[in-house]
This record gives C-alpha cells, sequence and structure tokens, in this order.
C-alpha cells in the first residue's frame, strides 16, 4: 500500500441523478469534504424525465439545461472537488447494456482512483430502477477494478427503524442489522447539506414535502446510514462512524 494511496483521500459518489446526492448522503459528503476529502461525483443522467413541481411543465431539454446548472451549484455547496454528468436516458437506466454502465464508473474510479466509493442501496431506497440499475454498475465496476482499485463501497440506505419517520412514503428499507456505517452529520455538512437541497430548484418541492412530513428536517435527518456492500479490508467487527475507517492505518 503506497503512501499516497494512505493519505489523500478520495471519495466518489455514484447517482443516478443530480439530486441524488443532496437528498441522500449529502451529510456523509460535505462531512468528507469539510475534513480534506477530495468529493468526486458521477451522475448518470441529468434528470430530465423529472415531474417533482415544476420539472413536469418543462421540456425536457430545458429540464436538463437547469439540472446540469443545479448538479454544478450542489456540488460546489457540498464541497465536490468536481462532477460528471453522463447524460444517458433517465427513468430509462435498466435499459443500458452493463457494459456501458460498468465501463462508465470503470473510467471514473480511474481518473480519480478513490479509496472510497458511494452510491444507493442496491434496493434504490425507493425502489427506483435507474437508482438499482446505477447501484449494480457501481457494485461490478468495484469488483472489477480489483486490487489497486478502491477499498470500500458504501451503499446508502434507510433502515427499516427508521420508516416511521417517513410516514407511509414508499421505500425499500434495509434490515437494522445490514447497516455497517453511521454517520453523526455535524452542523456545519448539515448546512451544505441544506444549501445543496436549495439549489436544486426544480426539485425543491420534494424538500418541502419532507419538512411536513419530518416537521424539523434536521434532526430527522441528523444521521446517515450505509450497508458495507464490498470492502478489500478485514470486515470491521462493529459499526464504523467514519467511511474512511480502517485506511489511514494500512501499513
Amino acid at each position: 500500500m503506497n503512501r499516497e494511496r494512505r493519505t489523500r483521500r478520495v471519495l466518489l459518489g455514484v447517482f443516478a441523478h443530480p439530486d441524488d446526492e443532496s437528498y441522500g448522503p449529502g451529510g456523509a459528503l460535505a462531512s468528507a469534504a469539510l475534513d480534506g476529502a477530495e468529493v468526486r461525483l458521477l451522475f448518470f443522467t441529468c434528470g430530465e424525465a423529472g415531474t417533482i413541481g415544476i420539472s413536469k411543465d418543462l421540456p425536457r431539454e430545458e429540464l436538463c439545461r437547469r439540472r446540469r446548472v443545479e448538479a454544478a451549484r450542489a456540488s460546489e455547496a457540498l464541497g465536490a472537488a468536481g462532477h460528471r454528468i453522463l447524460g444517458l436516458p433517465d427513468r430509462r437506466l435498466s435499459e443500458v447494456p452493463e457494459e456501458e454502465g460498468v465501463r462508465a464508473v470503470l473510467e471514473e474510479i480511474r481518473a480519480h482512483r478513490p479509496q472510497v466509493v458511494l452510491t444507493f442501496h442496491r434496493l434504490g431506497v425507493s425502489g427506483h430502477p435507474d437508482h438499482v440499475a446505477v447501484a449494480c454498475f457501481t457494485q461490478e465496476a468495484f469488483r472489477r477494478a480489483g486490487a489497486e482499485g478502491p477499498l470500500k463501497l458504501y451503499e446508502w440506505a434507510i433502515p427499516r427503524s427508521k420508516v416511521p419517520l417517513y410516514r407511509g412514503r414508499r421505500l425499500v428499507p434495509v434490515a437494522d442489522e445490514e447497516i455497517g456505517a453511521v454517520l453523526a452529520i455535524p452542523p456545519a455538512a448539515m448546512e451544505r447539506k441544506l444549501e445543496a437541497i436549495r439549489r436544486h430548484e426544480t426539485q425543491i418541492e420534494f424538500y418541502e414535502e419532507l419538512v411536513r412530513i419530518f416537521g424539523d428536517f434536521r434532526e430527522a435527518t441528523r444521521e446517515e446510514f450505509f450497508v458495507l456492500s464490498d470492502t478489500r479490508l478485514p470486515r470491521p467487527a462493529e459499526r464504523e462512524n467514519d467511511l474512511f475507517a480502517g485506511i489511514a492505518e494500512l501499513p
């Protein structure tokens, strides 16, 4: 294990749509950036098939244009070092050939050499087929990257014990015992997450709905939960509280 790999911390987040990163593990992404990690984001689509709020009334080309701008502004708010949008068809990622999807993630891995990769849970959290497809692409890319690839693959998830908070919203939760990392989101990272959400202006209706459901959005989302999907390190005996846990200590 070379020194650069231990000291230059890089996290790659892989998502289907702009706003997945903010509404999902935005606190973890912001925390990593605040702690000095280089955060990179990969989006498979520009979200041109969105149906939230004003999205449903905009032509697809215009919605795509707006969401590209929003992705850039939200990535900046989170503290990401950069982002990339592939522009594959929204709501049709399950039709993308596996080789094409895996290759796209591998290209990003080889370009930035992250130790940690983060995506949605393989069941999609809400069951969205695009989320499921991207999680599958990312899992296979992690596997194919081999010994010189990332060391840890995490999936953002909602544990079953938290489902009542969402008051009947469609979710595909995971068993609590499957959760391998719980991150307490510090105030500075929470502020970055909220600012990133606000910058997704075409999607802000979803945030307003969550506020109505949760009451106190900060309190409801003060922790984020992750499944350690794959790792090239020894599996920890206990839940982690740092996505880079175990990496700095490598010989």
